[in-house]
């Protein structure tokens, strides 16, 4: 009995995933997007990570972007570039995307473009380098943390 109750499961699942294999997510037709930007902040604090964000389309329009994981400096990147989000006028729905946030190579001064890699919508990597923390508040002829630069007179 054990064995024809495993069998069944067994072939259930099976099924069940060649059912999926056969009828994968359609996504609608993505006819413009803006490009995503790693937020400066984010950079400056070396913060990296991967944002699941879930997102609804009506008429073509995204009407709703809402992230269910990661860090809140990323989150909202994520969402207000997932708005920008243009479909073909029959699209609705319910849709996943998930972004990557990478920081690679070392520290500059100024910002770089970052690296975009879009499979949209589904898929979105920003890879930029990491950017040292700047000093607005310092006194002129100080360095990122406030101190006299080296060989300058107090």
């Amino acid at each position: 009995m054990k064995k024809l109750v495993l069998m069944f499961l067994w072939g259930a699942l099976l099924s069940s995933e060649l059912m999926f294999a056969q009828h994968p997510l359609e996504y609608p037709l993505v006819l413009r997007a803006d490009a995503p930007v790693y937020p400066p902040l984010a950079r400056m604090a070396k913060i990296t990570g991967k944002i699941e964000a879930e997102f609804t389309i009506q008429n073509g329009e995204v009407v709703k972007a809402v992230a269910k994981t990661g860090h809140p400096f990323l989150v909202n990147a994520t969402t207000e570039n997932i708005r920008s989000w243009r479909f073909a006028p029959e699209a609705n729905g319910t849709f996943t995307a998930t972004f990557v946030y990478e920081l690679l190579g070392s520290e500059t001064a100024t910002m770089k473009n970052p690296k975009v890699e879009m499979q949209l919508p589904a898929f979105v990597k920003i890879t930029a380098a990491p950017t040292k923390p700047s000093c607005n508040d310092c006194e002129p002829g100080a360095d990122i943390v406030g101190k006299p630069i080296k060989g300058q007179a107090d």
